[in-house]
């Protein structure tokens, strides 16, 4: 992604809310911190370990990630609590 693209899709996002299909298929909007339940080991966090994500960062190939205890992490490490 080139940087111009990486700033036109910055226009749209914001690094405290991502939106999120729920168990009833609805999509809610999560603001940070929320919660999250790591799926396996990763650094120094643990399977089924409850951590907070504190912000939203993305890549520069246009993916989200997550901003945890100082240390970013891709998506799929996490399962996204909403209750």
């Amino acid at each position: 992604m080139s940087n111009k693209e990486l700033i036109e899709l910055l226009k749209y996002c914001s690094p405290h809310i991502i939106y999120v299909v729920n168990g009833q298929n609805r999509i809610i909007k999560l603001h940070t911190p929320f919660k999250l339940l790591v799926s396996q080991d990763i650094g120094d966090l643990h399977k089924d370990q409850i951590v907070f994500c504190t912000e939203l960062k993305i890549t520069k190939l246009g993916r989200v990630v997550f901003y945890i205890e100082g240390k970013n992490y891709h998506t799929y490490y996490f399962d996204i609590l909403t209750k």
